[in-house]
């Protein structure tokens, strides 16, 4: 009931048009890479795609984080004013709620709370002469059998 749910949520996310998320530097190099990989199966392609990614250098890699990096850009634009568009709509259930968390990071004030707890220290259990503990019982028994 749940997936279905969430399946009918993103659909109509779709329908309203909000973008999709930024891609990775490995995705795109997964994209442009795809058609000449090796292996005939898919995850055979995807293997060999991952060992070219690993194989690659950083300054190689680098190519591929900038376009991640101008993807990032693109997504936070279109995020940005598909988002005023849906309060035009007066859908604002869609979106993000980062005025919130800001307004109550304000009100809280200067004072912040220790998170250390304060444990009390235990006082260490009374031994009993006439019982032996589960362990020592044991050593006693193994090394009986061993004669």
């Amino acid at each position: 009931m749940a997936k279905r749910r969430a399946i009918r949520k993103k659909r109509e996310l779709t329908s309203l048009g909000k973008p999709k998320r930024p891609r990775t530097a490995f995705n795109i190099f997964m994209a442009e890479h795809f058609e000449e990989a090796k292996g005939t199966t898919m995850p055979g392609k995807m293997k060999s795609l991952f060992d070219d990614w690993t194989s690659l250098s950083l300054s190689q890699k680098q190519v591929y984080m900038q376009l991640a990096e101008d993807d990032k850009v693109r997504y936070k634009n279109e995020m940005k004013s598909w988002e005023e568009h849906m309060t035009e709509l007066g859908r604002e259930d869609l979106v993000r709620r980062k005025e919130s968390r800001r307004k109550k990071a304000a009100t809280k004030g200067g004072k912040k709370k220790s998170r250390v707890k304060v444990l009390k220290a235990k006082a260490p259990a009374k031994k009993t002469a006439g019982k032996k503990s589960a362990a020592a019982e044991k050593k006693n028994t193994t090394s009986s059998t061993k004669k």
